[in-house]
């Protein structure tokens, strides 16, 4: 195999055209860290704080005026480090997916890079436990236990779904768990710890908003890759039990009266009630996003109001200016979005791979839009072009 093949095969297997969504959960992460910590210290007579991309790239408030934000911290892996931990994490996660799940892949997807034998096994398991490693020994480099703690749950989360997640549907909950992680370490990392801070700010509203985006997208994939591969191309003669139309006893064959209720119903009768019922339930989950956006929206408003009066109450008054309408806008720009990919999956259930990379891709936008809701309209553009960059990968490389 060549080394461009081979090369290729480590980028599918690490699923990289979604990493730049983690890079943006991790950049939003920190830049509501370190706004509650700068906020939060000033407010108590602590001292100096950073607050990031207000606008600018970094500026410091402290008692004797901005100065070096580097010194804020202690250096620049101080910095990096817990940006870089989630990609670390992530890239780790999704190699052990693939190894862990190689037996059925050999059955259901055989190109695949191990069952087409373009990557080993074994050098896919010591590629994705030593990432792993990678990651936790970037959170001792911060040397904060709330950090150190966190990615130790994040680690055991990624090592439990990927082990476990074809024998449970609740192991979406892990899925969930892991995105929202990607968010909350960097945070924790740029409060320096200070979790009363991060509560007090409510900055912990985007870590729930993108495990919940994330669980319901595991969801909507489950439940459309069953209904396709459980599909409504049988014929009438196909024995599987099909509910009767007026008490949903399970009935086997053609025309006959339901034994519960003795009501006489056809197969292929009971097989339209089954289809207007998945219909109509394809047609509320339309409706997911216009309701899940809103809320989003509303919950980032009201958890910034109180960072915004702090900083105001402490001369940071030309900073925290939001920018509502950059975030409505991209909740309006997520809402189609949404719908779109859910239509496809409905209409060609073959594009499902498809419509849940762009779903994926969304998880930029929200970042984006709980920072443009803040003031952070520099980060908040950054967010939006890391999610241009995933549409952009997953033409050459699928996200899902």
């Amino acid at each position: 195999m060549s080394t461009r093949a081979h090369l290729r095969a480590w980028l599918e297997i690490m699923r990289i055209s979604n990493l730049p969504t983690v890079l943006s959960n991790a950049i939003a992460g920190a830049t509501l860290g370190a706004c509650a910590l700068a906020v939060g210290r000033t407010s108590q007579g602590g001292g100096s704080g950073i607050v990031v991309w207000f606008g600018g790239f970094v500026s410091v408030a402290g008692p004797d005026g901005p100065r070096d934000p580097l010194q804020s911290l202690d250096n620049m892996g101080a910095v990096l480090a817990p940006l870089a931990l989630p990609l670390c994490a992530y890239v780790g996660g999704m190699i052990l997916n693939d190894a862990f799940d190689a037996a059925v892949d050999a059955r259901e997807r055989p190109s695949r890079p191990i069952p087409s034998g373009r990557i080993s096994r074994r050098s896919a398991f010591a590629a994705g436990f030593t990432l792993l490693a990678a990651a936790l020994l970037l959170s001792l480099a911060t040397g904060l236990a709330a950090v150190v703690g966190a990615t130790a749950l994040l680690v055991l989360a990624i090592i439990a779904y990927d082990r476990f997640h074809t024998k449970s549907v609740a192991s979406t909950m892990l899925l969930a768990g892991c995105r929202a992680l990607a968010s909350l370490i960097p945070m924790l990392a740029f409060a320096h710890g200070d979790i009363a801070a991060l509560l007090r700010f409510g900055a912990f509203t985007l870590p729930l908003a993108l495990a919940a985006w994330t669980l319901g997208l595991s969801l909507l994939a489950r439940e459309e890759a069953a209904l396709h591969a459980s599909g409504g191309g049988r014929s009438n003669e196909d024995p599987t039990p099909l509910p009767c139309p007026r008490c949903g006893q399970l009935m086997v064959g053609g025309h006959g009266p339901c034994a519960e209720c003795g009501q006489p119903s056809s197969a292929p009768e009971r097989r339209r009630v089954v289809e207007r019922r998945t219909n109509l339930r394809a047609r509320l989950l339309l409706l997911a996003p216009a309701v899940a956006v809103p809320a989003m929206l509303a919950a980032f408003f009201i958890s910034q109001t109180a960072t915004s009066r702090a900083a105001r109450e402490l001369g940071f008054d030309d900073l925290m200016h939001g920018v509502p309408g950059l975030a409505i806008a991209l909740g309006i720009l997520l809402i189609w979005l949404g719908a779109k990919a859910h239509e496809a999956m409905r209409r060609e259930p073959a594009r499902t791979p498809e419509a849940i990379g762009m779903l994926i891709a969304c998880l930029a936008l929200i970042d984006a839009m709980a920072l443009a809701m803040g003031g952070h309209w520099l980060a908040s553009l950054a967010c939006t072009a890391l999610f241009l960059v995933t549409r952009r990968l997953q033409r050459r490389i699928a996200g899902s």
